[in-house]
């Protein structure tokens, strides 16, 4: 028995777009359970199940029904927040519990900001690369406690795992050193197109990563979005009481 689990930056699609219909058709074909959804719209797959949101405000006002991060499921969540931790930059956190073919699952979305992010040239006041940091900093005091059991960490990282990388060295420490033991990084190694992914997963030791795959987001006509799509088969490598961690 596995769960399969998506994880896509749509680059601002809304239910309406030219290009959604093709998007939801390649996500469909992995039938996934769940699936965290970043820079999209809130009602993106709403109709086909259930949706939890980050907060509406990324920092830089509100823009129509835009969330930094969506968790879709195909059974209704429980214990849901979107609120994270004061020390993270806003808008870009929501975890929950749902059900899935594994049993409860506890899934954590998060976006972490890029390196302009609320810069002054995007109507901001902070320095290149702040926000990014201290997202990090605020992560791994969140995720400190988790052991598990079946939690998944997923979205956007925005950072390469990499020997090579045009991130500060510091920086890539810190995303490393965001997880605890207890979490491993599935996607460290994954890539499409001769590019790692920057959009990962991320799963507590009780959970298996049993294939990794990608999912194309060119078309003849030009881009589903700037991202390539990633999907991981999970299975249960152990038996733990029920998932205890919400924020």
């Amino acid at each position: 028995m596995s769960l399969t689990v998506v994880n896509w930056n749509l680059q601002w699609a809304t239910p309406s777009s030219k290009r959604s219909p093709e998007i939801l058709c390649r996500i469909g074909e992995h039938r996934p359970e769940i699936a965290c959804l970043t820079e999209t719209d809130a009602d993106f797959m709403q109709s086909e199940g259930f949706a939890i949101c980050s907060l509406a405000d990324y920092g830089l006002g509100l823009k129509r029904n835009r969330r930094k991060v969506v968790l879709w499921s195909k059974k209704p969540w429980r214990s849901a927040s979107g609120l994270g931790r004061a020390v993270l930059p806003p808008g870009r956190f929501v975890a929950g519990e749902t059900d899935t073919s594994i049993g409860p699952v506890t899934a954590v979305g998060i976006c972490i900001p890029w390196s302009g992010s609320r810069t002054a040239r995007f109507g901001g006041r902070q320095r290149q690369w702040q926000d990014h940091e201290e997202y990090l900093d605020g992560l791994k005091a969140l995720l400190a406690p988790v052991r598990g059991p079946r939690v998944v960490v997923m979205g956007d990282f925005n950072q390469r795992i990499a020997a090579k990388s045009n991130v500060p060295v510091g920086l890539r420490n810190k995303l490393r050193e965001a997880f605890p033991p207890a979490i491993t990084v599935a996607t460290a190694d994954l890539e499409f197109g001769g590019r790692k992914t920057i959009d990962h997963l991320a799963i507590t030791g009780d959970l298996s990563a049993d294939r990794l795959c990608t999912i194309d987001n060119i078309t003849d006509d030009g881009k589903l979005s700037d991202h390539f799509g990633v999907v991981a088969n999970l299975s249960r490598t152990a038996d733990h009481r029920e998932p205890s961690f919400v924020e």
